[in-house]
Formats: C-alpha cells, sequence, structure tokens
C-alpha cells in the first residue's frame, strides 16, 4: 500500500477565500465602526465575480445589524481627481444641495486602482463627503509582489489625503498566502520630517496596521489610531489672512486681535504660522461648489486656513469647515450726528422743563409773599407795593441786591432766606451753563432704522452683509437688499457718513471702534464724534476659522479655543484691544488739539444767550416805558382820581 501526501490548493476565486475576505471586512466593521450612522457603500461596474460576491455577503452582514443607514454610490462620469497634479481641486461639489446626514463610515471593495480613482471622484463631489469618516477599502487583486500592492494602498492613501481623508486603512491580499490580508495605514503627520503639507505623499511611507489570516484579525489593536501629534516641532502653516481691522493687518504693530488668537493656537501644538496675505472680500458663491474671493484662494489651496474677521454663513458652513466660535462681533448702524443746536439754547436746557416750571411758580409765590408781609408788617410803600415787589424777586433771582432794603424784622427774614434760595438757584445754574457750553447740545437724532429709511438717506454695507439680507426669509430684510449699496472702503464710507452726511453705514463695532480711532475726520475738537451709531445690535455674527472640509487639525483647534475660552484668554483679548484703541484715540485727540479748530472754546455764538436776553430787556422796558408814559398822561391819572372818589 502506498500512501500520497498533497497540499490542497484553493482557488483564489472560490468560496474559500470569499469567505475569508468577508469575515476580514466584517470583523474591521465590527470592531471599529461604534457609533450608528450613515455608511457609504462603494459600488463600480465591470468588477470581477469575487467582488461582486463579496460585496453580496457583506451587504447582507451589514443590514442584519441593523446598525447602519445603508447608501450604495456609484460613479457616473465624474473627472478623476487622484491622478491630477494641481493641488486646485476645482469644485467643491457637484450635487446640489439636499437634505442628507454626512456619511461616518466608507466601505470600498474593488479589484483595481482604476475603479477607485472613479469612485473617489465621485465620493468627494457628493454632498454627503465627510473626510473625518472611517474608511476601509479591500483592494481585491492578487500579486506575485507585494510592493505592486503597496504602490496601489500608496496611491490610495495620498489620494484621499489630498482631501483631508486621513482615516484610512486598505486592505490587500498577501502575495504569498491570498487567503491573508496585510492591512495598511500611514501617518501623514511625521514631525520633524513630515508636515502634512501639500506636497507630500504616502509614497514609502504605508505601514503594517493589521493581518487578517483566514479571515481573523491576527492582533487585537486599534486600526484607526490617533494621526494628529500633540507637538509638530516647529511645522509652518501657512495661513490666508484677509487684512481687516482691528482683526487682520499687515502691520504688526496693529492690534491684530484674530493673529494673536490663531498665534496662540498653534503654539499650543508647537506650529508657527506663515501669513500670506489676501485682498478683496472673503467671497461668494458663484456656482454649485464654486467660490470667488478669498474662498476662491482656500479652495485652491493658496493656504491651510482662512481668517480676517469672517462669520460663516450658511453657504460657507456648507461647503468648508469651521471652527467653534471664539469671538462674537455685533453690527449697528451709524448715522450722520444731528446738526449742533443753536448755542444759547443752552441758556433754556439746562434744567428739565418740571424745573423750570418749579422757578415760575417760586417767583409768583415769592413775590406775592413779599409784597403780604410788606402791607401786614407796615414796611414801606416800595416794599409793599405789588409791582416793586415782584419786581424786586425778580432782581434777587438774577443774583443782584434789592434797590430798597426790608425796615420790618419780618420781611427782613423773608429776605434772607430768599437770597439763601436764590444763591443756591444761581450756583446750580452756573455750573450746569459750563457744561452745556463746553459740550453742545443736538438737535433731534435719526435713532431707528425706519427713519433711516424715511429720511432718504441711502444705506448699504459690505457684500457680505448684502449676502445675509438677501439669503433672510424676513421679507423686510429682502427689500433692503435691493436698495444696498455695496461699500469695498469702510473708511471711505464712515467719511461719508459724517462729514458729508448723505450715507448710511452697517458696520462691525470692532471696525467702529478702530476707524474712530484712527481717522480724524470722524471726530471734532472736542472728541465728540462726528456720527452717531445705533445703541442696539443690528444682528450678532460669530467670528470663525474657515479651511477645507476635513481640515485635520480643525478639532483639535476647536478644542483649543474652548479651553482658552473658559480661561477667560476671549476676554482678554477685548481687554487688550480696547486699551490698545483707547491709547491710538487719545493721541488722535491730541494731533486733533494741536491743529486749527473748526469751533473756539468761548465764540460770539456761546453769547447769544446773553444777547437774546439783553434784547429782551431792551423790548420790555421800552414797552413799561410805553405803559408809564401812558399811564402818568393828565387824561388817565383824572380817570384814575375819578375811579378813587367814587369807590
Amino acid at each position: 500500500m502506498f500512501v500520497i501526501k498533497t497540499n490542497a490548493i484553493v482557488n483564489p476565486q472560490g468560496p474559500t477565500v470569499i469567505s475569508d475576505y468577508t469575515r476580514c471586512i466584517d470583523q474591521i466593521i465590527r470592531n471599529e465602526f461604534d457609533i450608528p450612522g450613515l455608511l457609504i457603500f462603494a459600488n463600480t461596474d465591470n468588477v470581477s465575480t469575487s467582488v461582486i460576491r463579496i460585496r453580496t455577503e457583506l451587504l447582507k452582514k451589514i443590514n442584519e445589524k441593523l446598525q447602519f443607514s445603508v447608501e450604495v454610490m456609484s460613479p457616473t462620469k465624474e473627472k478623476e481627481v487622484c491622478e491630477q497634479d494641481s493641488y486646485n481641486i476645482g469644485k467643491l461639489h457637484v450635487d446640489d444641495v439636499i437634505t442628507v446626514p454626512i456619511a461616518e463610515y466608507y466601505v470600498i471593495i474593488i479589484d483595481n486602482y482604476k475603479d477607485f480613482s472613479l469612485l473617489a471622484s465621485k465620493l468627494i463631489r457628493s454632498r454627503s463627503w465627510n473626510p473625518y469618516s472611517k474608511f476601509v477599502i479591500l483592494l481585491f487583486n492578487f500579486v506575485h509582489d507585494d510592493n505592486v500592492n503597496v504602490e496601489y494602498v500608496e496611491k490610495v492613501l495620498s489620494c484621499l489625503f489630498k482631501f483631508n481623508a486621513i482615516n484610512v486603512i486598505v486592505a490587500v491580499p498577501q502575495a504569498k498566502n491570498f487567503r491573508n490580508a496585510v492591512i495598511y495605514s500611514w501617518r501623514p503627520y511625521d514631525p520633524p520630517k513630515y508636515c502634512g503639507y501639500f506636497n507630500e505623499t504616502a509614497r514609502d511611507r504605508a505601514v503594517t496596521q493589521n493581518i487578517c489570516e483566514h479571515g481573523v484579525l491576527k492582533y487585537k489593536n486599534k486600526l484607526f489610531d490617533h494621526k494628529i501629534p500633540h507637538d509638530m516641532k516647529g511645522c509652518k502653516l501657512k495661513i490666508l489672512a484677509m487684512p481687516k481691522q482691528p482683526f487682520i493687518s499687515v502691520n504688526k504693530y496693529d492690534a491684530n486681535i484674530e493673529k494673536f488668537m490663531v498665534s496662540a493656537v498653534l503654539k499650543t501644538l508647537n506650529m508657527k504660522p506663515t501669513y500670506h496675505f489676501v485682498d478683496g472680500p472673503r467671497g461668494e458663491r458663484e456656482d454649485v461648489g464654486v467660490w470667488n474671493g478669498g474662498l476662491k484662494e482656500l479652495s485652491s489651496k493658496a493656504g491651510y486656513i482662512l481668517i480676517g474677521g469672517i462669520f460663516p454663513d450658511f453657504d460657507v458652513h456648507e461647503d468648508f469647515e469651521a471652527s467653534i466660535t471664539y469671538l462674537g462681533d455685533a453690527y449697528t448702524w451709524v448715522v450722520p450726528r444731528a446738526h449742533k443746536s443753536a448755542a444759547w439754547v443752552g441758556l433754556v436746557i439746562i434744567f428739565k422743563r418740571f424745573v423750570w416750571y418749579s422757578l415760575i411758580v417760586g417767583f409768583f409765590l415769592c413775590g406775592t409773599a413779599w409784597t403780604v408781609i410788606g402791607k401786614l408788617s407796615g414796611d414801606s410803600s416800595y416794599n409793599s407795593s405789588f409791582g416793586h415787589c415782584f419786581l424786586n424777586t425778580w432782581t434777587v433771582i438774577l443774583g443782584f441786591v434789592s434797590y430798597l432794603h426790608p425796615v420790618q424784622e419780618s420781611l427782613r427774614i423773608f429776605f434772607v432766606f430768599l437770597n439763601i434760595y436764590c444763591i443756591l438757584f444761581l450756583t446750580a445754574y452756573q455750573t450746569k451753563l459750563f457744561d452745556v457750553l463746553t459740550n453742545p447740545s443736538y438737535e433731534y437724532q435719526i435713532q431707528t432704522f425706519e427713519e433711516v429709511i424715511e429720511s432718504g438717506l441711502k444705506f448699504g454695507g459690505t457684500e457680505e452683509l448684502h449676502g445675509l439680507l438677501q439669503d433672510s426669509d424676513d421679507p423686510f430684510d429682502n427689500r433692503l437688499g435691493e436698495q444696498w449699496v455695496l461699500v469695498n472702503n469702510i473708511t471711505k464710507a464712515m467719511i461719508d457718513v459724517a462729514v458729508h452726511r448723505n450715507f448710511s453705514l452697517l458696520i462691525s463695532r470692532f471696525e467702529l471702534a478702530h476707524i474712530s480711532a484712527t481717522t480724524p475726520e470722524l471726530s471734532d475738537f472736542t472728541g465728540s464724534y462726528k456720527y452717531y451709531g445705533f445703541k442696539d445690535n443690528f444682528f450678532v455674527v460669530p467670528i470663525e476659522i474657515i479651511a477645507l472640509r476635513g481640515f485635520p487639525f480643525m478639532k483639535e483647534f476647536s478644542r483649543i479655543i474652548t479651553l482658552f475660552k473658559q480661561s477667560g484668554i476671549n476676554e482678554g483679548l477685548r481687554i487688550h484691544f480696547n486699551t490698545f484703541n483707547e491709547r491710538r484715540r487719545a493721541r488722535l485727540l491730541r494731533a486733533i488739539l494741536k491743529e486749527k479748530s473748526d469751533v473756539r472754546p468761548l465764540s460770539v455764538q456761546h453769547l447769544q444767550g446773553g444777547f437774546l436776553a439783553l434784547i429782551f430787556g431792551y423790548v420790555g422796558g421800552t414797552l413799561a416805558l410805553f405803559v408809564e408814559t401812558i399811564l402818568n398822561t393828565g387824561c388817565i391819572q383824572r380817570t384814575f382820581y375819578q375811579f378813587h372818589r367814587n369807590v
């Protein structure tokens, strides 16, 4: 009897291998996909029977769990993105806006790299694209040399990294034993040698994460480890900065509150910022996934993040990644300051109306009391005459001495306390008069936006603000958007408001404070503003950092900013800006005072009130003289004499 010993040959396309790879991917899903969410299951045509069978069996297992929402996605006629040499990713999205959640997981089963390149174009352009997702890719490609598949793996990793996807594992058959699968990943950030720059790839950097032996994971380690180091060892981050005071300035000696914040965040990660200044507006969406302005530069990968006092609207949040809010900025309307009131008005507006009414009533009471006490006490006819008593009361109130002092003690006591009352009144009046003359009053001031519209003033602001009004559901906001005047230079617009008095501007309070401290045309010699800012805010917006979707450091930035906010650094930024701005404004006012001012501290205008009182005196004295002349005529005297005899 002869015993013949042979090794069983396993068919690479047979059910055993199909079962091994299905169980391998299923175990990865069970171990790593820990929370429910949308799972994108990629599908392609013209694939091998083995890939079709693995997909079919895997979909059955996924659906049996009832844990994920599954969407099968297939490529159409997308342009390949993996093999582009340019860093410009072009359109961010091709799909129209649809209300679907973003994907949490991607499962891709393919048998050649070309299929992946077509799939990537579809996945990246879809609205459900989420670079933070976990990617499980099986490249079912049997080769005799592992280096061939490793090269494909590196291309897959490099392509997804180009679009900020770094949580990626790629499984490929092992050359020496095709029932085993080698699972690869890489470390895109490995400072100081590799900082994750745009020109870096996964070439020669793929590392083995695990091995599937006959459908079972050999090691119990986590396949999706943390990719972002806590110490970047001096790596540089290129930042697109749009100059916008006081957030960003080319001049390092300006406030630069946003640069200060970003530098503090990067310092925590041991990174260094390099700034590339971008002129122009933030940018608006021109077409599906197509932007202009600073956001076009960002989508073209001219830098990693975009800053400059940006408050993202819905469109920006839809196409880009934004950090947590680190500052809040309020917008308000500024209008021309009302014209100054005539200087003589200061004599009247010193006290409120009730005080003046009280003074008039007190005058008549004092005059009457003087007359009554004078007659009852038997004082001189001068101090008991109705006309002379009221005239003396008026004289004393104005701070002068009466012509003839009382003789009787009762009238003297009244006269003393009347003088005390008059001294207190005159002291208060003169004190307030000094304040009024040095701080002139104004006529009625526009205080609501409804009054702005009624006044016929033109109004407007920046393009971003115009976009907010256009996107609003409020018909009133839409009507404002139709009459909106776009402003490219905030300083010139403020001069139109304050000097030319022909415009109303919607402006950030941060910007308003900065411009007011640097533009002399907006202040007069007393330090008063020539414009008026509404006390109520029109709206409040969040200031955020913008990056391409999935920017790997954005979550870490948000975590650090949250810690900063808890430690009070945000309030410190405001205090720093306010202190810096107060010093700058003080220097501005000193410079204004050195120049010739438009109004002198004391002028003829201020004496108009005195001249008016003098005119009243002339007119009143003339009228009194005229009346006295008539009353002293013989005819009138005889009439009075005859009347007294009859009585």
